[in-house]
């Protein structure tokens, strides 16, 4: 999200807030004549909600019209509504023009987002002829997504949804939802009507403030907006809550200061002060940041000189003055080419939740977990927290209680309030395991294709049916889900001898440096 990516890019960019009366509003449906400028004027600003119905009146008038079906369509995956209605419209626009390659590429990623994996992938297979290398290379990672989405459905673990209800939630965007370890104080984000800002930004969405609730006798409360200073008419974000709910760290927005984060302390049961993070922390962009239960360290979003590519997370440890030391990557085993976000420490101060797109996901943002031994600082690898509590969509932040049993999230689900709404997750248990295994060849050749087959040696003999992967044609990565036992796993190549090999899954495997299984085929 930030405000969520996709749904709303206008996170990364200098918030102006304009008055509404400002802004030309949507042709009325009566008048016989449809400016299309009024329409590319809201969609060129990321006004996507006020794009869309002068985009539907322009194709009443011209239903063949490329153009309009293509910005139809891209209204449709920009915003919430449903991203699955862009398909009719990017298939028109695709019809009509066979050379632009940003249409194919938008059509690939409604079809992912409707879980039609292969249609999809067929897609951005078309796509990838003649591409340049960099787009290539980001087709090939949404491929990769289609692959692990499809194994990811297959194997939902097992959780309940419980939506707050009306009390917290409202027909606007609420996400970003955080909670104390003894789930008393819930903070989260929101862009509703009354929000202390009142105007509506360029995007047609009002601004975002805080707001917190606490819990009587069992139930939240009505939420309270913090007010000023914290809340202003700006945009303001809560990004982590301490376990005790006493401290919170803001995420920031301003025209002459592009993403920052700050921290605010709870005094006199209300968070009455911002102060913004020292300089070591807050350096040319920083999106989300949680510090860790004993105030030591500090883990945070940024994308800065040294880094390895978008949005990495780092930490920073406390001086003996009180101030933070010079910030240090997490390194390649968490960060990747691609976006990393929501750091997250549990209130264990080990475990570290964070969002990813370069990561083994299925969508755009995925969230995952990694374990963190402080004094080597070394992580375990990157486990997804597979589905349904990741999507075909994106997800950017997770907030566990204590046991680690329940988390707070904001999701899209047929029976929310309107857009994002905040849940309460239940997890139960599981028994599977994610694996991320990977065939390679002794050759180093460039593509791979094969076929792997898995067999639980406990049913081997019996009329129980093997498991199949087809492993990425580029990568050669493929993603298992496996009970604790022993398995025996064949792959076949056309070239290349057949492989076979016995592993045993256990269920401390995931925290194991071993997590990555390499299968190499030789000649």
């Amino acid at each position: 999200m930030k405000k969520l990516v996709l749904v709303f890019l206008f996170i990364y960019l200098p918030v102006i807030v304009i008055e509404a009366q400002s802004t030309k509003q949507p042709s009325n449906s009566k008048n016989k004549y449809i400016d299309p400028g009024e329409a590319k004027e809201h969609f060129n600003h990321n006004n996507f909600l006020w794009a869309m119905p002068v985009y539907k009146q322009l194709l009443k008038q011209d239903p063949s019209n490329g153009e309009y079906n293509h910005k139809l369509g891209m209204c449709y995956l920009n915003t919430n509504i449903n991203k699955t209605l862009a398909i009719p419209y990017l298939e028109k626009a695709a019809a009509a023009n066979k050379t632009d390659k940003t249409i194919v590429y938008s059509l690939g990623l409604a079809y992912q987002y409707a879980g039609r994996f292969d249609d999809a992938i067929t897609i951005y297979k078309e796509y990838i002829k003649g591409a340049i290398p960099k787009d290539k290379e980001k087709a090939e990672h949404q491929i990769e997504s289609c692959e692990n989405g499809k194994e990811f459905i297959k194997h939902p673990k097992n959780i309940t949804y419980e939506n707050l209800g009306k009390d917290i939630n409202s027909e606007f965007p609420d996400y970003y939802p955080f909670v104390s370890e003894d789930e008393n104080t819930l903070a989260f984000t929101t862009r509703r009507k009354e929000n202390l800002g009142g105007k509506v930004e360029v995007d047609g969405y009002f601004s975002s403030d805080i707001y917190i609730s606490k819990k009587v006798n069992g139930v939240w409360g009505k939420p309270v907006n913090l007010g000023g200073p914290i809340n202003t008419r700006y945009d303001e974000q809560v990004v982590s809550l301490s376990p005790d709910g006493s401290k919170m760290i803001i995420y920031m927005d301003r025209i002459d200061s592009l993403g920052n984060i700050y921290e605010a302390k709870e005094k006199d049961k209300a968070f009455k002060r911002m102060v913004k993070l020292s300089a070591n922390v807050n350096s040319d962009f920083e999106t989300s940041g949680s510090i860790s239960p004993d105030g030591n360290t500090i883990f945070f979003a940024s994308k800065r000189e040294g880094g390895m590519g978008e949005t990495d997370i780092y930490l920073a440890r406390k001086l003996p003055n009180g101030q933070w030391a010079k910030a240090q990557n997490l390194g390649k085993k968490i960060n990747t080419t691609y976006k990393e976000d929501f750091p997250e420490i549990a209130p264990d101060g080990v475990t570290l939740y964070f969002s990813s797109q370069g990561h083994d996901g299925m969508g755009d943002f995925d969230l995952f977990q990694s374990t963190w031994n402080p004094e080597g600082n070394t992580w375990t690898i990157p486990v997804n927290l597979g589905y349904p509590i990741n999507s075909v969509g994106e997800e950017r932040s997770i907030s566990f209680a204590k046991n680690d049993k329940v988390a707070y999230i904001s999701a899209l689900r047929p029976e929310g309030f309107g857009d994002l709404d905040i849940y309460k997750v239940t997890f139960h248990s599981d028994s599977n395991i994610v694996l991320q295994n990977y065939v390679r060849t002794s050759d180093s050749s460039k593509t791979i294709d094969a076929s792997v087959s898995i067999v639980n040696l406990a049913t081997k003999g019996t009329d129980a049916v093997p498991l199949n992967y087809t492993p990425n044609h580029v990568s050669g990565k493929f993603i298992s889900f496996l009970a604790p036992g022993k398995y025996e796993i064949t792959i076949t190549s056309k070239g290349y001898k057949t492989y076979t090999k016995e592993f045993v899954v256990s269920e401390k495997t995931n925290e194991e440096d071993d997590t990555i299984k390499k299968f190499t085929l030789k000649k």
